[in-house]
Parts: C-alpha cells; sequence; structure tokens
C-alpha cells in the first residue's frame, strides 16, 4: 500500500516505500518477540514487490535492509526488555531471508533479461534490418489505428510515396552493395526531415513510404519536397557518358479522408500519384488531388 501510494514519486518514492514498509515489520516483528516471529515471511512480500517494481540492485539492498533491521530491531527489544527473542531462531530468520534475497535477485536478473529480449525481438519484427525504418508489416498493423485516430481527432492523414529513380540502373550498374549504401542513404534523409510522430517507412525494395499526421495537404507537400531537394542536391551520378543519369526520388502524396474514407484506398492513391510523378518526367512531387484533376480536365 505504501508503494502503491508514493508510486508517482519516481525511484525516490520507491525507495522511500521499501525503507518505510520494511521499518515498519521490523518493528512489529520485534515487540511481538517469539509469539510474533512468523510476521517476518511479510518481508517476502517487499521483496518480490522490489524484485518486480526495481532492479537487481534495489533488490539486493532491500534484502540487506531486512536482515540488517530484523536483527537490530530484535535485539534493541530484547535489550530493552520489550520481548522476548530466540536467538537461535533469530540467526536462522536472518539466513533465510539472505537466501530469499539471493533468489529474490536472480529472479529479477532472468525477469529482466527476458524483458529484454522481448523488447529486441519486438522491434527486430517491425524494424527493416537494412535501414532501421519500420517495416511493411508493422505499417499494415499501425494503418487502421491511425485511421481511427484520424476519426477521432478530424485531423487528416498524408500517405507519402518514394521511389527512388533510375534505382535498378544503379543496382546493375554498381551492384547491391552499393544500392544498399544508396537505400541507408536516402533514409537517413527521412529521419533528418519528419517529426518524431511521423512513421517512415521501408515499404518495399526502393520504395519509402511515411505516415503523417495533423498536417494539410500543402504542408506535407513541402516535407516531400525537403527530402526531394535534399537528395537532389547531393549529386549522385550512374552511369557514362550520354547513359549518366542522377539518382533522384519522385513521390505521390494522398491525404486521408479527403481523397478516400478507406485508409488502404488512400495508399493505393499514393502510390497512383507516385505513377503519375514517374511517368511526368520524374524528380518531382505529385499530389493525388492534382493527378485526378488532370484526368478530369482531359
Amino acid at each position: 500500500v505504501t508503494s502503491h501510494i508514493l508510486n508517482n514519486q519516481g525511484k525516490t518514492g520507491h525507495s522511500l516505500a521499501l525503507h518505510l514498509d520494511i521499518t515498519f515489520v521490523s518493528a512489529l516483528t520485534a515487540l511481538q518477540g517469539n509469539a510474533g516471529a512468523e510476521l517476518y515471511v511479510l518481508y517476502l512480500f517487499i521483496l518480490a514487490y522490489s524484485g518486480f517494481k526495481g532492479n537487481v540492485l534495489s533488490t539486493f539492498r532491500a534484502g540487506v535492509v531486512c536482515v540488517a533491521e530484523h536483527l537490530v530491531f530484535s535485539i534493541l527489544a530484547y535489550r530493552f526488555d520489550l520481548a522476548e527473542v530466540d536467538f537461535a531462531r533469530l540467526v536462522i530468520r536472518a539466513i533465510y531471508l539472505s537466501s530469499a534475497t539471493y533468489a529474490m535477485t536472480v529472479l529479477s536478473r532472468e525477469i529482466r533479461k527476458y524483458g529484454d529480449l522481448h523488447r529486441r525481438e519486438f522491434k527486430l519484427a517491425r524494424t527493416d534490418k537494412l535501414t532501421g525504418l519500420a517495416n511493411r508489416h508493422y505499417f499494415e498493423q499501425k494503418l487502421m489505428d491511425e485511421a481511427q485516430y484520424s476519426d477521432y481527432s478530424g485531423m487528416p492523414i498524408n500517405i507519402l510515396m518514394f521511389d527512388i529513380d533510375n534505382f535498378k540502373g544503379f543496382n546493375d550498374t554498381y551492384g547491391h552493395v552499393w544500392g544498399d549504401r544508396i537505400l541507408c542513404f536516402f533514409a537517413d534523409i527521412i529521419k533528418q526531415n519528419i517529426r518524431k510522430t511521423d512513421i517512415p517507412v521501408r515499404y518495399g525494395g526502393e520504395e519509402f513510404l511515411i505516415l503523417i499526421r495533423d498536417l494539410d495537404i500543402f504542408l506535407a507537400k513541402n516535407v516531400a519536397e525537403r527530402i526531394r531537394r535534399q537528395l537532389d542536391k547531393q549529386q549522385i551520378y550512374i552511369g557514362k557518358g550520354k547513359n549518366r543519369k542522377q539518382i533522384t526520388v519522385s513521390c505521390g502524396i494522398a491525404q486521408y479522408p479527403s481523397d478516400s474514407k478507406n485508409i488502404r484506398k488512400v495508399v493505393e492513391l499514393a502510390d497512383k500519384a507516385l505513377y503519375a510523378a514517374k511517368q511526368t518526367g520524374k524528380n518531382r512531387v505529385m499530389c493525388y488531388a492534382d493527378v485526378a484533376e488532370e484526368v478530369k480536365t482531359d
């Protein structure tokens, strides 16, 4: 109960709660003497709580304090004739508490080791190993949650789909090792130009996708243009002579729910806008709304 009350006080509150509980139990068991000796099992609840809420070191410290205060309070109670104490049983209880402390520290370490392993596996399951961006599987899982957020907040969701121009030619000319370097380089450009709340995705091959919430289409297009220009400024070329081409990127943008009230359809519309950007010269950003308007005009 003490730990729960002080739980919002951070590590300091957690440590204070443990010491208050240990002191209370130590005083209670000492005053009860031999008659209340079995109350020392309350220490096990304290050690268990420390093991699950703290770390290995804090659990060990809590165990040491339990043993020390149990001995000190019992000796003081005996010294001032407050209770009768069986010193043989007192030593046995101290040994028992020491053993319980060791067992709890081992258990705490194993729990944290499993937790760390689970977190690493979870991160690997949703992360593209090459670029460090989210992978397509994670994006598919996150997509519906973002649509629900948009429905609740009334704010739009923008899907920016990028495709590196002439990437196949670059791979054929320089090999996959250099191709992978280009992919990582472009992933870094994306990371530099987005917010922490945005979701960058390695969608597949040389395709990248960014999910951006809460921005209107004009601002979302500015983000895409900033990324496109930064790659363009790097002046990376492939081939020689007439076949020499610069590495650039094209982008298509669609917005939920203005372009479609089906979030998965919005991804398809972003792909159509990207295709239009490729067909009209590459190294450019196009919104689906502009593409649809051009089709209507034609």
